[in-house]
């Protein structure tokens, strides 16, 4: 399957539909000022290798440029009842192999912990591993990130490998954890 193949999934694609969210292509006209000060919270990427960087409109704006004609997602989590954009989500495909790395952001604070995130992943997951060109979706964090692996917990994945020590986390050593799920075709 080449890239081509996905770029026209992401066609067909958008938007999802989740029971409290939609998920849409990322645009330009989302690099906010609240989406910047997400990027920039030492909260909410505190489990995020984005912690090391300070993200400007010009920095968005080149990441968002860098998923044009790539093969590969960059979505925005919308609340369905007022449409507010409340995170984003990534899908890395490798088309060689038919596997997806996912990941995510909720990034308004407010709406931790409420489902919006489990609901995300969900969407995504189930409409991923309906395509033919996927064959397994894929995504990691450290062990000390208890929501993140429940979530991937909670949506079926597999833990699939550890690699002890590998990050640090102020200076603490931190597990990653890899986790898998495949398509039923």
């Amino acid at each position: 399957m080449d890239t081509q193949a996905f770029n026209n999934l992401q066609e067909q694609f958008l938007p999802l539909i989740g029971e409290k969210l939609v998920l849409s292509q990322f645009q330009m006209t989302d690099i906010t000022s609240d989406y910047i000060c997400w990027l920039n919270d030492p909260v909410i990427m505190q489990f995020s290798n984005q912690r090391f960087f300070t993200h400007t409109p010009l920095s968005c704006g080149c990441y968002l440029d860098s998923f044009a004609n790539s093969g590969n997602l960059f979505l925005k989590i919308e609340r369905k009842r007022d449409s507010a954009v409340i995170g984003t989500m990534t899908a890395y495909h490798s088309p060689q192999h038919r596997i997806v790395d996912v990941g995510i952001m909720v990034g308004l604070r407010s709406e931790w912990g409420q489902g919006y995130g489990q609901d995300a992943w969900n969407t995504l997951l189930t409409w991923l591993l309906d395509r033919d060109c996927v064959r397994k979706v894929t995504a990691g964090t450290m062990r000390c990130n208890l929501a993140m692996v429940r979530l991937m917990e909670r949506s079926g994945m597999s833990l699939e490998a550890v690699r002890p020590q590998q990050e640090l986390l102020d200076g603490v050593p931190q597990d990653l954890l890899y986790f898998g799920r495949f398509s039923g075709h």
